[in-house]
C-alpha cells in the first residue's frame, strides 16, 4: 500500500510543480488560479465565500486572503448577495475572466506535453479514479 501512496505523491508534487511553474508567467499562484477559476465556472451569479471553501476543500479564513490579492490586482469583485446582506458573492472581473481563458489555453498546452506519450485511455480511466476518490 505504501507504494500507491508513494506514487500519488510522486504523481502530485510533478503536477503541481508543472502547474506551479507555468502559472509563474501569469502572476499567479495555484491556489489563486483554482480560486479565480472556480468562481468563473459560477457564472454570473457569483460564488458564496463558504461554496468556495468547500469546493476548494480549505478554510474560510483561507478564501478571504486568497481573494485579497487577486481583488487588489482587479480580477475579481465582491459584492453582497442579494439573498442574505451578511454575506458575499464574488465575481470574477472582465480582466479576469480573460486571464482565465488565458492561463487554460496555455495550461492545455503545457500539460499535453507533460502527458505525451500516455495513451488517451488511461488519462481517462485515471481522471474516473481520481475523480471517484475525491468524493470519499
Amino acid at each position: 500500500m505504501y507504494q500507491a501512496c508513494l506514487l500519488h505523491t510522486r504523481t502530485d508534487r510533478a503536477l503541481r510543480a508543472v502547474v506551479s511553474s507555468h502559472l509563474k508567467k501569469f502572476g499567479v499562484t495555484r491556489m489563486e488560479w483554482l480560486l479565480l477559476a472556480s468562481i468563473k465556472e459560477a457564472l454570473t451569479e457569483g460564488a458564496g465565500m463558504t461554496t468556495l471553501a468547500v469546493a476548494l476543500d480549505v478554510s474560510l479564513p483561507q478564501i478571504t486572503a486568497l481573494s485579497v490579492n487577486l481583488q487588489r490586482n482587479g480580477l475579481i469583485r465582491q459584492q453582497a448577495d442579494p439573498n442574505d446582506r451578511r454575506a458575499k458573492i464574488i465575481l470574477v472581473t472582465q480582466k479576469g475572466s480573460k486571464l482565465i481563458t488565458n492561463i487554460e489555453v496555455s495550461m492545455r498546452s503545457a500539460l499535453k506535453d507533460w502527458l505525451a506519450g500516455i495513451p488517451m485511455p488511461q488519462l481517462e480511466a485515471y481522471m474516473n479514479t481520481v475523480q471517484q476518490l475525491a468524493t470519499r
